[in-house]
This record gives structure tokens, sequence and C-alpha cells, in this order.
């Protein structure tokens, strides 16, 4: 991959998040109001709703402002919120420096952090020389009496401050646009791909088709792969060509993993066609990782990702794959042949008893005692058991070209003919 990409993406991010600032900033006048939300998780949130977006609200929270879907929230009740008895304070705030340095301290007690920093910086407007506003900002007197920012060993760089605030700040933005998406992929895909109730329409899929395909953000990969891995095999399908319009390692992630883990084989097929052409060789190593996992299902899909994507050098491991014994119960039956016995010799037989002639039939093998099984006997004994994996061996098939069937010994030989020589 282009190394120059990771340091384009993130300027593509920052602009991205600059233009999300800016319209949120100047394009948002809707009143607020407060409540406490409890989530269905467990968390409770303390927060002000700013804009209810159909499916979910966009929160100011004490660390940022986030979007929740109502779905996720379990109840929620009116509160006078924080925020709101701060801006109520705010309003009726002597124009003095000591007023604002109190306000600021009632801010630091409520943890608003955003509001104490306004206030200090306003008390330090009205009055420079205010002691508890400078000491609150970590200053202190030197010997000539000037205010100097008070020394200390575990102070952090200025310009490290500076760069995390700026991070976190970008990484505030980038989640408000990805939030962004859940709404509007969710949107599409919920009413027009796999509705809830009834069957889906083929001309409203095809548009909503249409639609996901014009996704061109990288930042709407997470609401794509968390929307629509949960729909129906045609818009898991639809999930896959999205996907692969996006070279981002995030999309090559998930693909791997639809690869080895959908419940579909045509999605999965389509998943490990899209790795072959991105030819990745971290794709082969993770895969051929998932060659030797303990669960039976995630081992044959692995084996056929490779064969689709033709990976050579994971033949001596497909190999080693193609077959292996398990400790099982197996079901043993076995003949009983008395009932031939009986049906050979249980003929009428001509008896003279007394001056009588009798026929006799016998009526039962006086030998066998009662609840004797006759016929077919089955019982079942542990014993370990031979297990072939024709995935492994389909995937063998399609990067050799040979079918050596499950003798583990000609494949080795092919390989010890065949493979790359160093």
């Amino acid at each position: 991959m282009n190394d120059d990409r990771p340091a384009k993406r993130e300027n593509r991010y920052s602009r991205i998040a600059a233009a999300v600032f800016i319209s949120l900033s100047f394009g948002s006048n809707q009143t607020s109001h407060a409540d406490l939300i409890k989530t269905k998780n467990g968390q409770t949130l303390e927060c002000e709703i700013l804009e209810d977006l159909g499916k979910a609200y966009r929160l100011r929270t004490h660390i940022g402002v986030v979007d929740l879907n109502k779905d996720d929230i379990a109840r929620h009740k009116k509160q006078t919120s924080p925020w709101q008895l701060y801006r109520e304070r705010r309003k009726q705030c002597e124009k003095t420096a000591q007023a604002h340095y109190e306000l600021a301290m009632w801010c630091d007690e409520r943890d608003l952090g955003p509001e104490r920093a306004d206030e200090l910086e306003h008390a330090l407007a009205l009055d420079s020389d205010h002691g508890p506003t400078r000491e609150a900002l970590g200053y202190e007197r030197n010997d000539r009496g000037d205010w100097v920012r008070s020394p200390s060993k575990h102070a952090p760089v200025p310009a490290d401050v500076a760069a995390s605030r700026a991070q976190a700040e970008q990484e505030r933005l980038i989640r408000k646009i990805i939030s962004q998406w859940f709404v509007k992929v969710r949107a599409i895909h919920d009413s027009q791909m796999s509705p809830r109730r009834g069957p889906v329409n083929r001309k409203k899929f095809r548009t909503a088709r249409e639609n996901i395909l014009k996704i061109q953000d990288p930042l709407a990969i997470p609401a794509l792969t968390g929307v629509m891995s949960s729909g129906n095999r045609a818009s898991r399908l639809v999930l896959v060509e999205a996907l692969s319009q996006f070279s981002d390692d995030d999309a090559t992630m998930n693909l791997v993993v639809m690869s080895v883990l959908d419940p579909s084989k045509h999605v999965r097929r389509a998943a490990a066609e899209e790795l072959k052409r991105r030819d990745d060789p971290r794709v082969v190593e993770r895969l051929r990782d998932a060659l030797f996992s303990d669960e039976e299902g995630i081992l044959r899909h692995a084996a056929t990702a490779l064969g689709v994507m033709s990976a050579v050098e994971t033949v001596p491991d497909l190999i080693e794959q193609i077959s292996t014994e398990v400790p099982g119960i197996v079901r043993h039956s076995r003949a009983v042949s008395i009932g031939d016995i009986y049906g050979t010799f249980s003929g009428y037989s001509r008896y003279v008893h007394g001056r009588r002639v009798i026929r006799y039939h016998p009526g039962d093998i006086g030998v066998l005692g009662p609840g004797t099984l006759v016929g077919t006997h089955t019982y079942y004994q542990q014993a370990m058991v031979s297990v072939y994996r024709t995935e492994v061996q389909e995937a063998l098939i399609a990067i050799t070209g040979e079918n050596f069937g499950f003798d583990r010994r000609k494949w080795i030989d092919w390989w010890d003919q065949n493979k790359p020589r160093r």
C-alpha cells in the first residue's frame, strides 16, 4: 500500500471535520432542553438534547457532543441540567473578576470544564492581577512580584497539550460524522433493503443499492458495516460491493471477517473474491492463522477463502488440515440372525399323539429368554473419529489444479516438487 495514504486521509478527515464544525456552529439554532438518560447497557447520561435526528438524538454531555440512537434508550426524564443552571447564573453574574472566578469554581464542582475555562479567562480579562484567578490557572508570583506559571516536573509541554486538544476535538468531530452516517444508512437499509415487516420491494431495493454505492466517505464504513451486516443476504452482498469501493484498512478488515463468519456461502465467496483483487499479503496471513482455529466453521471457511485467493504459499497448512481425528460417539449396528433361523425351522410338523395326528407349529424359541433382541442390535460407543474436510480439499484443488482426494502423502509429494524455490 502507498505509505503516503494515511497522511492524506488524515488531512481529508481534518477538512471534513472542520466543515462539520462550521455547519454545527453557525447552522443550528434549535432550543435545547435537559434530560437524564439511562441506556439499555446501564449507562446514565446527564445531557441536553440539542437536536432530534429522527431515529437518534444529538446530545451535549460532559465529554462533548454525541449522537445516541433512540432504540438504545431504556428511559429518560426531564430535569434542569448543569448547563441550564450555568446559563442562568451567567446572566446574573456581576461584571467583576471575583464574581466570574466564583462562577468558575461552581463550574469546577459540576465538571463543566469548558465553562470553567471561559469564566477564568473572563475574570482575567476584567482584572489581570486577580490572585485567585491566576492561581486557578496555575500561576504564582516570582521574586519580582510578576505572575509566572508554577513550575512542575509533571507539567505537560504546552505544545503537547495543544496537540492533544486538537486531536481530541478532531476525534469528537469524526464521531459526529460517523453518527450522522449511521442515521442515514439505517434509514435507507431498514426501510428499503431489509424491512422488518413484509417482503422486499425489488424496485426500492435497487434504488437503495444505488444510494448506498454512491457513498464515498471512508467515515461511512462503520455505519455501513454496523447496519447492513445484520440485514438479509441480498443487503450483505451489497455491503461487499460498498466495501469494495474503499481501499482503506477498515474496509479490508471487515471483508476478511465476512469471508469467514458470514452465514451465507455466497457472501463469503464475494468477500474472498474482493480480497483476492486487493492482493494484500496481510490478508493471507490472517486467513492462514484462521486455519488453526478451534472453531471448525472458521477453519473450513478460511480454507475456502484461501482457495478463492489462489494462495499457493498456504498449501502446506492446508495439507496439514485436510483431515484430523477427534473423539466422538460412534453408532454401531449388528445384524442378529435369529429371525432367519426361526423362519427356516418353524414350519408345521405332523405328530401322532395317541391315536390322533396333530399338526404342530412352534410359537417361540424356547432357549431365548424374554426381552431378547431379534433383528438388528444398535449400540453406541466412544471412539476416535476421522474427519475429512471437503472445503480444505477443494481449496487445494483450486490452488494446485490437482486432485489427490484426501491422500495426504500425494499432496505432500506434489508440494515438494512444485513449491516456489527461493
